[in-house]
Formats: C-alpha cells, sequence, structure tokens
C-alpha cells in the first residue's frame, strides 16, 4: 500500500504541475509578457486564486481515481481470499477500468467547462464571462445532459490506456 501511496503523491504533483504552472505560466506570458501596462489580474494573490482552482478542479480526476483503484483491489482481493499484491493481471485491469470510469464520469464536467471557455479563443466572440457563467449557460440550455457531452468517447479513448498502464505496472512491480 505504501508503493500505491508514493504512486498517487508523484502523479499528483506531476497533474498540478502540468495543470497549474504551465497554464499559469503561459496565461502570464500571453498577458504580462512583454508587453507594458497589460494587467488583466489586480493583484498578485488573484492571478494565483485565478490559475490554483481550475488546477485544483483539474487534479480532481486523480483524487478519485487512485483511493478508488485501490478500494476494488482490496475488494478483490478479500473476494477472491487472497491479498491485494498477489492479484492477478484481469482483476488489476477490472480494477483500473471501472476506476477510470468512475473518476472520469465524476471528474467529466470540469473537461466540458474547461474545454468551452478554451475554444472561445482570442479571435472569436466570447459566449461565456467566466467559469460561473459557463456552468450556468451550459446547464440552461442543455442541462444536466451538457455537462457529459463526448463523455462516452473520451472513456472510449482513455479507458483502454489506463488497463494497460496500471495492469503493466502492477505485474511488472510484482515481479520484482
Amino acid at each position: 500500500m505504501v508503493s500505491a501511496d508514493l504512486l498517487l503523491l508523484q502523479v499528483v504533483k506531476q497533474n498540478l504541475i502540468v495543470a497549474f504552472f504551465f497554464p499559469c505560466g503561459k496565461v502570464f506570458l500571453k498577458t504580462q509578457g512583454m508587453r507594458a501596462g497589460v494587467v488583466p489580474y489586480r493583484s498578485t494573490l488573484s492571478a494565483f486564486v485565478g490559475c490554483l482552482m481550475p488546477a485544483l478542479a483539474g487534479i480532481s480526476h486523480v483524487a478519485i481515481r487512485f483511493p478508488t483503484y485501490e478500494k476494488i483491489k482490496m475488494y478483490l482481493a478479500t473476494r477472491g481470499n487472497t491479498t491485494m499484491d498477489k492479484l492477478g493481471a484481469c482483476d488489476v485491469a477490472v480494477a483500473s477500468s471501472v476506476s477510470r470510469i468512475f473518476a472520469s464520469t465524476s471528474a467529466y464536467p470540469h473537461e466540458v467547462i474547461r474545454s468551452r471557455l478554451q475554444e472561445q479563443g482570442f479571435h472569436s466572440e466570447k459566449r461565456y464571462s467566466g467559469v460561473v457563467d459557463c456552468i450556468n449557460k451550459v446547464f440552461q440550455q442543455e442541462g444536466l445532459p451538457g455537462f457529459y457531452r463526448g463523455c462516452a468517447t473520451n472513456l472510449i479513448r482513455t479507458t483502454p490506456a489506463a488497463v494497460i498502464t496500471f495492469t503493466s505496472f502492477e505485474m511488472i512491480h510484482n515481479l520484482i
């Protein structure tokens, strides 16, 4: 269980770097970088919070996925009257796919909001004034299904990769 906790911390750290620091750096470079007098935020703190909140929502997928994966493995080990280290590839594949589907489905509304805000870009007409406005408009115009548009396609695309990654890791880890 210690290795899974360390793996979780490493993945959370990597996702935080990718989801927080790179987009924030990109925003600062585009808005403040080489142009004098352009200040989109009132203060450094508001800029930090403006980047931190979306990053934390983005890593919620990881915070849901790993504990779910461990619980499913524990359940399968108890049901199979074995230990978590002795689970077969099929059990690990089931645990990884179910945890991926559960976490992705739980965190998918964040992806929809993020992609809709990103697609506005700099050159097209702004449809949303911010995150809250986007959430309100999606809910009013499309209802709850609007937050899950494209979810099935995303799951079909990402679940096999998760199964291969987790199963490979667990099987190689058990051999070492």
